[in-house]
């Protein structure tokens, strides 16, 4: 009983870190896009992913710095610009 609770717990935590980290690889690639393609970028405060598992296209959100300014941009997985909305 112990060995099957132990076993269960372990296949649980190594799925979620497995998740976790293919997750932060994924951002991490698309943050990388965005900055070869779009140089006036000065800063990046944060990249969320838009959408769900399973969808055939994923969409991202990110926080940036252009000239002084926040910009809202949204990109697919190319990491060019499909949209952008001054914040402030």
């Amino acid at each position: 009983m112990k060995k099957t609770l132990f076993s269960i717990v372990i296949i649980v935590v190594v799925v979620y870190i497995s998740i976790h980290l293919y997750t932060k690889s994924k951002l991490d690639t698309i943050r990388e896009k965005v900055n070869e393609n779009y140089p006036e970028i000065t800063k990046i405060e944060s990249v969320n992913s838009i959408g769900h598992w399973g969808e055939w296209f994923s969409e991202y959100t990110f926080i940036v710095e252009i000239d002084e300014k926040k910009y809202r941009i949204w990109t697919f997985e190319d990491g060019k610009i499909t949209g952008k909305e001054l914040i402030r």
